[in-house]
């Protein structure tokens, strides 16, 4: 029966899930079995033969995907099998050492180094090089980028830190079929580039060759924001566009069964041209299995062609299942497919809004898994783009990047400035996102379910029930945080900085002490990076997204300096701050960088309290009138989860004396230590009175300073304390009720 092999494909799925050790896929793969058994008997022996020869094969896949090497200095002949991109002073590039890839990371020391490298190491050079192979980090912050998990699933163990590369050491060895693509696929980005301006080179190398390069950052994080980006993937409607402009010229120049054979051998070719994302694959295999049944004069049904698509890739890389741009292409393809009949409007527009309406519910509880926002102007906002990117900037950009006249380059430019604008103006001007957060395993098979319902009362014309059963879910998960018992307090891995996460059970108020921040070293132009490391950016807002967060009731700035607040900028921007509470003496700085966001600001000193649920806060350090820098930070106390806390701020020696002159009965069972453990804090006189159980060091690995100092470690753990570091442990997390709570960290 056609449209069959879904049912297959959705147990090889669920398998090579449960596969990977994940007890929600297990269960749902028994409970689709199950259901296979009561509705469609006829398709449980293949599927539950599906579903065992997979669930071996990513064992046995898994198994294998071991190191042989060690770490430590080592001299390899490493192959680059790819163009390394460069960025800044940094090279990057997946080599090959043997059989098998590390991933190789290198600093360049001068502009002429840079342009060397860049001209020298193609695909297929072969240098032998000393450096030092380290494990890559894994993630040290919830919900933050697993580094390490992502290139194990690449097949990559190790990092390569070369001492210096010597092309005299170089030589091009003969390049393997896919490096000869590959150097084609780079000489045609190249030549986008050196045609086009920035911004429509960056679009057009994105759509004809999968590389994003040269695409502006707020750009690309504007498309993702508002759930545009699939129009900068290649996929289906790509390679539809250029089968059939291949195919109406081919079968002018041959028979048509000659046609469809030099258009099947040219896909994987393609593939490879368009950087053989998971998504060019997908379109790229699902185009030849349609190919091959036409030229046999048969017929297959469209989720036919996808099932054995997701089959083939399935087996060609299991690790493919964890890639968002797989999931995001099945899913909504999946649901197009299946949906289309349902599809009413007559006319263009009213079936763009449902196309894009019945995109958009399906990739609904990806998005949220991993980007935790929604944007209101997403699903208008497609029908616009769709049709312009389909019919007019796609089919010019193959144009432009084939033949590059002024007149058509003008055209191309205009066209992308204008939807560049569009983008930046909903996107940075005017944002209208709803903040979820990432919803846990139960949140997630409600959104799943409430989709389904949406779906089927959609082909009952009850369209409007079943978006009420996708905002009934979204409400679930908006108030889920209201009505949990548990509290929070978090630690952040931030490097050389403090920022600390207050969450009050049932979410009565969340504060935020210090937010981190990136260090800003002026340089040479030629080392700047396109996007640099940023603690707000790249760790602290997706924190704060990912638990959902829309408002902080405090934002608690100790001091004013740039390892404390230099991220402030960017959580302004990005949550409602109702209060910022800072030290008199950083009032005037906080007030001139919080004018911008219309945020009021207040100095707190010795004896300011608030009480939020029975909860109390005191600021107990520093005195009215101190106009110190680090003896001026603000030191907060209070008691979370039976345990009493001490935020120490950035406090040395003098401070501490005062503190316990002035409080000479103090205690915390939990110290954040102070000044990231700097030996000018943390005095043996302050420990004797503190008389802490629990330390907490925010600090950055092999920072510059040496902190924490050998002579702090050894008073704490003199003291008897339990010492938890951001460099060694990662973030650190609190989870509490009433009367107690729980530690956990990220690297135990």
């Amino acid at each position: 029966m056609k449209g069959q092999a879904v049912y297959i494909a959705v147990a090889a799925l669920l398998a090579a899930a449960a596969a990977s050790l994940s007890k929600p896929a297990f269960f749902l793969l028994v409970g689709y079995l199950l259901l296979l058994f009561f509705r469609r008997k006829h398709l449980l022996v293949p599927a539950l033969a599906a579903a065992t020869f997979f669930f071996a094969y990513v064992l046995i896949v898994d198994h294998h995907n071991k190191t042989t090497l060690s770490g430590g200095r080592h001299t390899f002949f490493i192959r680059f099998s790819a163009q390394p991109t460069i960025d800044g002073d940094r090279l990057q590039a997946p080599v090959k050492v043997g059989r098998e890839r590390v991933q190789l990371r290198y600093m360049i020391r001068t502009p002429a180094e840079k342009e060397a490298l860049q001209t020298h190491l193609v695909p297929g050079t072969v240098c032998r090089v000393a450096g030092t192979l380290e494990r890559p980090m894994p993630s040290s912050n919830p919900y933050a980028f697993d580094y390490r998990r992502y290139l194990r699933l690449h097949r990559i163990h190790w990092l390569f830190f070369p001492e210096e590369i010597d092309l005299s050491a170089c030589a091009r060895d003969r390049p393997t079929m896919i490096e000869q693509l590959v150097s084609l696929r780079e000489a045609g980005v190249r030549r986008i580039e050196d045609h086009l301006p920035p911004e429509a080179a960056g679009i057009a190398a994105a759509l004809i060759y999968g590389e994003r390069r040269q695409l502006d950052d707020s750009v690309l994080d504007g498309y993702q924001q508002l759930g545009l980006i699939h129009l900068l993937a290649i996929s289906g409607g790509h390679v539809t566009l250029l089968v059939s402009a291949v195919f109406a010229i081919a079968i002018r120049l041959m028979t048509r069964e000659a046609a469809v054979l030099t258009l099947m051998a040219a896909l994987p070719v393609y593939a490879v041209l368009a950087g053989a994302s998971p998504p060019v694959l997908r379109a790229c295999m699902t185009g030849m299995i349609v190919l091959a049944v036409g030229w046999k004069k048969g017929t297959i049904h469209p989720l036919d062609a996808l099932s054995w698509t997701a089959l083939a890739l399935f087996a060609f890389d299991p690790y493919m299942l964890w890639d968002v741009g797989f999931q995001l292409s099945f899913a909504v393809t999946f649901v197009l497919l299946v949906h289309f009949p349902a599809l009413a409007a007559r006319s263009m527009i009213g079936r763009l809004f449902e196309t894009a309406l019945a995109a958009q519910l399906a990739a609904l509880p990806i998005l949220l898994y991993h980007f935790y926002e929604i944007s209101i102007w997403s699903v208008g906002l497609n029908v616009l783009f769709v049709p312009l990117y389909s019919f007019v900037i796609l089919p010019l950009a193959f144009v432009v990047a084939a033949l590059p006249f002024p007149p058509l380059v003008w055209l191309f430019s205009c066209l992308i400035e204008l939807t560049n604008n569009v983008v930046r103006f909903f996107s940075v001007d005017h944002p209208l996102t709803i903040v979820l957060g990432r919803p846990e395993p139960w949140c997630l098979a409600v959104y799943v379910a409430a989709v389904v319902v949406a779906l089927l009362l959609w082909e009952r014309g009850q369209l409007f029930r079943g978006l009420a059963a996708v905002a009934m879910a979204m409400v679930l998960q908006l108030v889920s945080p209201y009505v949990d018992p548990k509290g929070e307090v978090t630690v952040l891995d931030v490097g050389q900085g403090d920022c600390l996460y207050i969450e009050l059970p049932h979410r009565k108020a969340i504060y935020l002490i210090d937010t981190g921040g990136t260090p800003k070293i002026k340089g040479e132009r030629w080392r700047e990076r396109k996007r640099p490391f940023s603690v707000g950016r790249d760790v602290v807002v997706p924190f704060l997204k990912a638990q959902g967060v829309r408002t902080i009731d405090k934002l608690i700035l100790t001091h004013d300096d740039a390892d404390h607040i230099g991220a402030a900028p960017e959580v302004l921007k990005a949550v409602r701050v109702k209060e910022i509470i800072t030290s008199p003496k950083a009032l005037p700085a906080i007030q001139a960088m919080a004018r911008p966001f219309s945020v009021p600001v207040a100095a707190a000193s010795q004896g300011k309290r608030w009480e939020e649920d029975g909860m109390t806060f005191a600021v107990i350090h520093p005195e009215v009138g101190n106009q110190d820098d680090n003896n001026g930070s603000l030191v907060l106390f209070t008691r979370l989860g039976g345990l009493t806390w001490l935020f120490a701020g950035d406090i040395e020696k003098e401070a501490e004396q005062a503190l316990i002159g002035i409080y000479p009965h103090l205690r915390a069972d939990v110290l954040k230590v102070a000044h990231h453990g700097s030996k000018t804090s943390t005095t043996e006189m302050f420990l004797q009175a503190v008389k802490p159980r629990v330390a907490i060091i925010s600090v950055g690995r092999s920072n510059r300073y040496g902190h924490p100092s050998p002579d702090v470690l050894a008073r704490l753990k003199q003291q008897g304390a339990v010492i938890w570091r951001t460099d060694e442990n990662g973030a650190i997390r609190y989870l509490y009720d009433r009367t107690s709570g729980t530690f956990q960290v990220m690297k135990p």
